[in-house]
């Protein structure tokens, strides 16, 4: 995250050959990123979008059975408590009705990805937005890991741009930070979830025993962040068609109500929030009429 995330023990793992677990990590800010490449102009909306990444772009932790959960993706949901980014379009375009995919899976990878990469450039009507939400699942608690998972990123980006030339593509930061997220829980939540959200020991431990941060553990963990979102951004950059967020959902101060229920996901109001955050920061980069 951000201003803070939420790691598992296993995805902190410091293992070099060890991918991270399922649970997310809220998004850093990219400080190190390089500076976001605006157009000049605008393209229409598009008749068409898909999302590709990990279990926040599913709808994931929102209650209610799955297929009620994916209607509340931030990407392509259509609730009107979210105002997802196709919500959103849909009012603006109508051409778009229906035309929304969402191949995230819970726990993706980069390896996930570039699979999904895969399907999505074989999507009937071909989508006009890619939105890309990724990271978590990839994080290695070191110096780095970030390195190979640019490497990987940037090969998911080419898939798409290659086999979608017309479409545009968004990558997003992670969302909030560790410090927001650590200060959103109670401490009844910090303390029983301690050994699903932050490993027991290691440079990356940021609760201790008692659900207090660990100081040194934050800072590093927020520091392997930036690298992660820095790697992602780099990576956006150097495919013509990409933009990204910027670091804005790394920007993001967490708050209770966006926490579900499992601790690690968004309720329904986080989605929302990252809808609205998405929203802005399209418009920023020009992927959307202002």
């Amino acid at each position: 995250m951000k201003p803070l995330r939420r790691v598992t023990l296993r995805r902190l793992t410091v293992a070099a050959t060890l991918t991270l677990a399922t649970i997310t990590t809220a998004g850093l800010s990219v400080s190190a990123a390089p500076a976001v490449v605006t157009h000049t102009a605008a393209p229409a909306y598009p008749d068409s979008i898909a999302a590709i990444g990990h279990s926040f772009a599913t709808g994931e932790g929102v209650s209610g059975p799955r297929a009620f959960r994916v209607r509340n993706s931030w990407i392509t949901g259509d609730t009107a408590a979210v105002q997802s980014l196709y919500s959103r379009i849909l009012a603006r375009n109508p051409a778009i009705r229906g035309n929304k995919f969402n191949l995230a899976i819970n726990g993706a990878d980069v390896a996930s990805m570039l699979l999904q990469a895969r399907k999505a450039v074989t999507l009937k009507p071909a989508p006009e937005l890619v939105v890309v939400q990724g990271i978590d699942n990839d994080i290695r608690c070191d110096e780095t890991g970030h390195r190979p998972f640019q490497v990987a990123f940037a090969r998911v980006l080419e898939v798409l741009a290659t086999g979608l030339p017309d479409a545009r593509i968004f990558v997003v930061s992670q969302f909030g930070s560790v410090p927001t997220y650590i200060k959103a829980l109670t401490l009844k939540q910090r303390v029983n979830q301690r050994a699903r959200i932050s490993p027991a020991s290691g440079p990356c431990a940021y609760l201790d025993a008692r659900g207090a941060a660990i100081p040194k553990g934050v800072a590093y963990l927020e520091a392997v962040i930036h690298r992660y979102e820095a790697a992602v951004a780099a990576a956006c950059k150097s495919v013509a068609t990409c933009r990204s967020d910027g670091g804005a959902f790394g920007r993001i101060v967490e708050r209770p109500e966006y926490i579900s229920w499992d601790v690690i996901h968004l309720a329904a109001p986080g989605q929302a929030k990252s809808a609205a955050v998405a929203w802005a920061a399209l418009k920023r980069v020009a992927i959307i009429p202002n």
